[in-house]
Formats: structure tokens, C-alpha cells, sequence
């Protein structure tokens, strides 16, 4: 019986699947920048990993957070001058989030309500707790793990377990939703948990059926698809 669910955060609370890097492609096309897919990546990247080390993110929300990584995205392609290029993408990336977090935040209020014990385990860059405060999450979390300030990291197992622990349960008693097969959905799989594949708008092919308990397209499907797999 499922008593207690763990979201994933960023590309499923507050993306409905869609990956940070998926959006940042479409907004860079959008903005009619034609580029090599490997570059944009790199640029992608490089501003994660300098957002893992960087001390002001750790307390940032989103706006703030935003601003930072499109800066060093932008440095990275040699555009820091284009300040309209800025606010485009840094706008067009937020406000959609914001609109997901609107609905997401009833889904977790109606999972709250109905007993389930909330919370997010995430690879964050230390402020994932600031992010789910900003988006509206947070009253209805019992646990938020962040995977810089724990030093534990998805696809570890051991986060899963932890993240069990903190929400006072045991593995079996806990699913996992997430929108990535191989950091959400093996390794909870691999320890006992439920699992709920956020797949996203457009259906993707499943590598591994047998590990995925519920597909879902949005996460508003959720409260109805555990309704359905308790009266099955």
C-alpha cells in the first residue's frame, strides 16, 4: 500500500516532463538561433556545472537561479553582449514553469489532503528547497532531499532510501515519480518503491516496461491513476 510519494523536481514538478535542456533548445530556436546541437549542449552543461558550485544559487529561487544559468549558457556561446537575448529566454523559460507549478501545486494539495506523505528528491544545486518554497510545493512536503546538501546523488539507490527515511517509511510503502527512466525509475525500482513514469506529452518509447508501475502524461493524471490501481 502506498502511503508516501517522492517527486523528482526539475523536467516533473515543474516541467511535466519536459526536460530543462529539451526547453532551452526550443527557446534558443525560437529566438531564430540556429546552432549545432552538440554546442548548445555544451553550453547547457557547462552552466550546470558551474551552478553545482555556485554559493549564490545554493539560497536562489527561480528567477534568480534563471538569470545566472542563461548568463554563463550565454557566455559559453560568446553572446554576453545580446542583453535582449537574456531576457527572452530567461522570461520564456520561467513564466511555463510557473503556469505548471499553478496546477502541480493542487495536485500535491489534493495528495496531501487525502494522507500521502509529500516529498521531492532531487539533484539539485542546493536550493531546491528555496525553489519549492518560490513554486508554492513546500507546505505540503514533509521531507525535501537535495542531493548537494546530503552528498548523495541520483542514480545512487541510496538517496531513495534516504528520502524513504526522512518521510518515515519504508521503501515498499513509497513511490517515486519522475520523468527519468534511468535517475528516477531504475534505482527506485531497484530498492522496492513504486514507480510513476513521467513520460510527457508525447509518448516515448519504454526501455524497460516491467520497472514502470503508472505512465503518466501530466502529473494532474497521478490522483486519478492511483485511484484506478487501488480499486484494480
Amino acid at each position: 500500500m502506498i502511503r508516501g510519494i517522492l517527486f523528482d523536481l526539475g523536467g516533473t514538478l515543474d516541467g511535466d516532463g519536459l526536460h530543462w535542456l529539451d526547453r532551452f533548445v526550443a527557446l534558443y530556436a525560437g529566438a531564430g538561433l540556429t546552432m549545432p546541437p552538440n554546442r548548445l549542449r555544451a553550453a547547457f552543461d557547462e552552466a550546470e556545472r558551474l551552478a553545482a558550485l555556485d554559493d549564490q544559487i545554493a539560497s536562489a529561487g527561480l528567477d534568480d537561479m534563471i538569470e545566472r544559468h542563461v548568463g554563463w549558457q550565454l557566455a559559453h556561446l560568446g553572446a554576453t553582449a545580446d542583453a535582449g537575448l537574456h531576457r527572452q529566454l530567461v522570461h520564456g523559460f520561467v513564466t511555463p514553469i510557473r503556469d505548471v507549478a499553478a496546477t502541480n501545486v493542487r495536485v500535491l494539495a489534493d495528495l496531501a489532503g487525502r494522507g500521502f506523505r509529500l516529498g521531492v528528491v532531487s539533484n539539485g544545486c542546493g536550493n531546491v528547497g528555496a525553489l519549492c518554497a518560490d513554486l508554492g510545493y513546500a507546505p505540503y512536503l514533509s521531507t525535501i532531499i537535495d542531493s548537494r546538501r546530503v552528498g548523495l546523488y541520483k542514480p545512487d539507490p541510496a538517496i531513495f532510501i534516504y528520502a524513504a527515511a526522512m518521510l518515515e517509511l519504508r521503501p515498499s510503502a513509497v513511490m517515486m515519480v519522475g520523468d527519468s527512466f534511468d535517475r528516477d525509475i531504475r534505482p527506485a525500482k531497484r530498492v522496492g518503491m513504486t514507480t510513476g513514469w513521467l513520460e510527457g506529452g508525447g509518448a516515448r518509447a519504454c526501455p524497460e516496461p516491467a520497472l514502470v508501475d503508472m505512465r503518466l502524461r501530466r502529473l494532474a493524471e497521478l490522483p486519478a491513476a492511483i485511484d484506478m490501481r487501488a480499486s484494480a
